[in-house]
């Protein structure tokens, strides 16, 4: 059959001549049967109680916009459906604008009750509605203009883009502007002309520190542009995202609000301050008092409560990103290696009827072996399965674990399997990190595969590992010599025994533009085995040696797979976080493998999937971080031109940490790097506040007053724009912080830390920073 060429047509291969005897042509219908076969089946689908079917994938380019590709999608579908055979229908079961509409709508609730919540908020401690309106103006405008860059930038409107925006943060510019006008018109009490000129120098007076702290928020958000890839696919258009809309906020601060103080202004307003406000500023009047008089206490106490923090931080537990909850889950289940599809099939109906008995599943997908394009090389013993979930109010599990909890437990029952529950995006990208199907895994590097398998074993003991070897085989050894007597070659035995078992593929046949393989394959009745010892090949004298007196026939245990990684054979240990933190988990099991397990040499391990990531960005914050410090001394200095003031202001930042790190405790969440992004946000806020209180004291001390005095008026003129922007902003985190929607868990450690570090940052700017400067004037004092 080696001189077949491309044919078409069934009938034309039948008329293949492949001898003649005595004139008479032999053809090849007259010695086989010629029809249209399969290729080796690699893998089954099956969906809910049908275990046999077919499934497509939509893949979308990158930098496609999911909503787009997705409506496009479904009106094919519709176009497609009317030309489909009687009998076959499409009917999709995933698809990921689900999950981006609820995210979306998690995120956009949460803006619309923040922002309500800010602007109420804005006219009971401005008490003036014509300020609280310019100031909620900025609102809108801020995020049009971050809008239309983050457009022209191609910055894609995502959960956390759109997450990490807090008005409370976006207004405090505008806050300060505003109730600095608002403080100077009901001063001067200035009308007609005389309002522009007040305007303008009120203006003036917070132009500077507000425009250097912007250029502050915005080098805070450094770090976070510097994150690699999936943290820095994550976070870094939020970062672009609110650094957007600081700097429209401030545009609109510098040019807009006076503009539209100067015209809603031209009656001055009334000398009266918010109920609230004036409740607030009482005792804080007082507490300023004593601090003033004893410096050190509150000095100290700032101190021991950053000592309290710390230790706290270390209590906290550790991951590298909140999981998001997709709304559905995806299992993987492994079978003892050496199963065929055909005996795996009955246990993955059987598992796919357990999981579909649950109430809060509405179907379940398995995907038993390989599919066809080759594009998801497993073997018949793995098998994933898609598991979509009903609605949360559908529900009887009160949470998504506790009913993982209990799928688990039901398939116990099952013997000879291992499960691993994840969900469909994050299993995909764990896999495309890390290479390694697990939330987790050790990576083994060695020469040697049984090697690599041994010391896997002794590492998994409870864990779950790539088995390299354990794939039964059956090793057809030739016997050269006794080949060499009959004048057969090894190449002869081999083509023989491909054809009686899969086949061989000697041409291509093609229908149109399609092709497929041309195969010969030897009829053969029975078990394979005994086909295989049935089989005889052709010496060149024309007998027919059996295949039994040419090789050997050995029943033996051979490698599954090889995997290699950079070039290097590797072996993967994965294990799944449950009801743990992942750093806690990961320090606990370093500690058990370095106790128990003694690499050879040549041989190394290296912790990976998401720990490894997670390690990757703390050490890029670890340098970047000392250089953003440096560069916000450098812009206070320039600020101020006194490294005191710089220096001063710069307490803040180790100060923000207290609150941050006290609510991560208390509400029970571990650090990550979304609660990184609140502790770098806060920074930014917490340095804006005390560029604002320190340059009204030095502006005091300027116009002739102590400094003592200047310390006092400075914290009085200041106590309401910063109260109220403080509280404008922990509002405006608020409803993220206590979401619990499907989206919500990004977003909840970087709300959290945000609101704790406000509320400690602004009592602190309100308290100690006044404290260390009267301190200081006291030494400075004392010296002379």
């Amino acid at each position: 059959m080696r001189g077949i060429g491309l044919v078409n047509g069934l009938d034309d291969i039948r008329a293949i001549v492949v001898a003649a005897q005595r004139g008479t042509p032999v053809r090849v219908g007259d010695i086989g049967e010629v029809g249209i076969g399969h290729a080796i089946r690699l893998g089954v689908l099956g969906r809910d109680h049908e275990d046999d079917l077919v499934q497509g994938i939509v893949l979308m380019r990158k930098g496609e916009n999911p909503g787009v590709v997705t409506a496009g999608v479904r009106q094919k579908l519709a176009e497609l459906r009317p030309l489909l055979p009687a009998g076959v229908e499409l009917r999709p079961y995933y698809s990921r604008d689900r999950l981006v509409r609820t995210t979306v709508t998690t995120v956009m609730r949460n803006l619309v009750e923040g922002a309500a919540l800010v602007i109420l908020l804005l006219s009971l401690f401005l008490y003036n509605i014509r300020a609280a309106a310019i100031v909620a103006l900025t609102i809108p405008l801020s995020l049009l203009f971050a809008f239309v860059f983050m457009d022209l930038r191609g910055v894609p409107a995502n959960l956390l883009s759109l997450g990490a925006i807090d008005f409370g943060i976006i207004v405090d510019g505008a806050v300060i502007m505003t109730e600095s006008i608002l403080r100077r018109l009901s001063e001067t009490k200035a009308t007609g002309a005389a309002v522009a000129r007040e305007v303008e120098g009120a203006a003036l007076d917070v132009a500077r520190p507000l425009t250097f702290a912007v250029l502050i928020i915005m080098t805070v958000y450094a770090p976070i542009l510097t994150f690699q890839r999936i943290e820095g696919k994550l976070f870094e258009p939020m970062a672009v995202t609110i650094s957007l809309a600081v700097i429209g906020s401030l545009l609109l601060t510098l040019t807009l609000i006076p503009v539209l103080a100067s015209l809603l202004f031209r009656r001055p307003p009334a000398e009266r301050e918010s109920p609230l406000l004036a409740w607030l500023r009482r005792p804080y009047a007082w507490i300023l008092r004593r601090c003033l008089r004893r410096p050190l206490l509150p000095i100290a106490g700032a101190g021991g409560l950053l000592i309290v923090a710390l230790i706290a931080f270390a209590a906290l537990g550790k991951e590298f990103l909140p999981e998001l909850d997709e709304g559905d889950l995806w299992l993987r289940v492994k079978f003892p290696v050496g199963i065929s599809l055909e005996d795996a099939g009955p246990y993955v109906h059987e598992i796919r009827e357990q999981l579909l008995g649950f109430p809060e599943v509405h179907t379940v997908v398995s995907q038993l072996g390989a599919p066809d394009d080759g594009t998801d090389p497993n073997g018949p013993d793995t098998c994933e399965f898609y598991v979509g979930l009903k609605p949360r109010d559908a529900w009887r599990a009160p949470d998504k674990d506790a009913l993982v909890e209990t799928m688990s437990r039901a398939l116990t029952g099952i013997p000879g399997i291992t499960t691993n529950f994840s969900q469909p995006i994050k299993d995909n990208v764990d896999e495309a990190l890390a290479g390694v199907k697990g939330e987790l895994a050790i990576k083994l590097y060695g020469p040697d595969v049984f090697t690599l398998e041994a010391k896997a074993a002794e590492i998994a003991a409870v864990l779950d590992y790539d088995h390299l070897g354990g794939q039964p085989q059956l090793q057809i050894v030739v016997d050269r010599k006794a080949a060499a007597r009959y004048g057969i070659n090894v190449q002869d035995v081999e083509d023989a025994v491909e054809a009686v078992t899969r086949g061989r593929r000697v041409s291509e046949v093609f229908e149109g533009e399609r092709r497929f393989g041309l195969v010969v394959r030897l009829a053969a009745e029975g078990p394979p085995l005994a086909a295989l010892r049935a089989l005889t090949v052709s010496a060149p004298g024309g007998e027919r040696i059996p295949l039994t007196q040419l090789a050997e026939f050995v029943k033996t245990q051979g490698l599954a797979q090889i995997l290699h990684d950079g070039g290097q054979r590797r072996i993967g240990i994965k294990w799944s976080v449950r009801e743990r933190d992942m750093g806690g988990l990961v320090a606990e099991a370093m500690a058990r493998v370095r106790a128990a397990v003694t690499l050879p040499e040549g041989y190394r391990m290296v912790w990976s999937g998401r720990f490894e990531d997670q390690q990757r960005a703390l050490a890029r914050l670890a340098i970047i971080v000392p250089l953003v410090i440096f560069i916000i001394f450098v812009l206070l200095f320039g600020a101020f031109e006194s490294i005191g003031a710089a220096l001063l202001i710069m307490l803040n930042l180790p100060f923000a940490l207290i609150g941050g790190t006290f609510a991560l405790f208390l509400w029970r969440t571990n650090f990550n790097i979304s609660a990184a992004v609140g502790y770098v946000a806060v920074f930014g806020v917490s340095v804006l506040n005390g560029v604002v209180l320190v340059a009204t004291i030095r502006q005091a001390q300027s116009d002739g007053w102590p400094l003592r005095e200047a310390i006092e008026r400075g914290c009085a003129i200041r106590f309401r724009a910063i109260v109220v922007s403080a509280i404008v902003a922990v509002i405006g985190f608020l409803p993220a912080a206590l979401s619990h929607g499907i989206g919500s868990e990004i977003q909840r450690p970087l709300a959290r830390v945000v609101i704790g570090g406000l509320i400690s940052s602004t009592a602190l700017t309100l308290l100690v920073l006044p404290a260390v400067y009267e301190w200081r004037r006291r030494r400075r004092t004392a010296d002379e």
